[in-house]
């Protein structure tokens, strides 16, 4: 924190340019999840189901319903109801945790691998259709200066991380 307030005070350009990017970056993360809705609706999966599976699916390990519910960046009630939702459909499994018996490990299924797989199938149509104008060099770009600004918002404070989870 101490480094924010050793930098310059920032120019009428920079605050303006701040202030454009912040716009555009809240508009495409509305459009991109409601892209990926739409495209999932046929699947009769969320966005927030689908980020679920996906962080399962990306684990080294069996996850915990709390660091999973981190991990997808929401508040651990929401993540009760996903996960009540994919357990329903057989998509994910809960067992108790080996170290602590008051937790749940949470497991994806043989048809939760599937289904994952069919939503990879129509989201890969939607990445090769919104991002088809764009180089290589541009998505490195943007994949730096996103996950740039991530780190900058988990490190700001708590009070940050936790307002974008609720």
């Amino acid at each position: 924190m101490d480094d924010i307030v050793a930098r310059p005070p920032p120019t009428t350009e920079q605050i303006a340019q701040r202030f454009e990017f912040a716009v555009k970056l809240g508009e495409l993360a509305r459009l991109w999840r409601g892209q990926i809705d739409r495209h999932l609706r046929p699947l009769d999966l969320s966005f927030l189901q689908w980020q679920t599976l996906t962080q399962l699916a990306r684990a080294d390990e069996y996850l915990v319903q709390k660091d999973l519910a981190a991990a997808v960046g929401m508040e651990g009630p929401t993540m009760v109801g996903v996960l009540d939702r994919l357990v329903e459909r057989d998509l994910v499994k809960r067992r108790v945790a080996a170290h602590d018996r008051r937790a749940n490990t949470v497991h994806l299924t043989d048809a939760g691998i599937e289904i994952l797989r069919l939503a990879e199938v129509k989201l890969h149509e939607l990445r090769d259709v919104l991002l088809a104008d764009l180089s290589g060099e541009e998505l490195d770009i943007c994949i730096r200066v996103f996950g740039h600004v991530s780190v900058e918002a988990r490190a700001f404070g708590p009070e940050l991380a936790e307002a974008a989870v609720s």
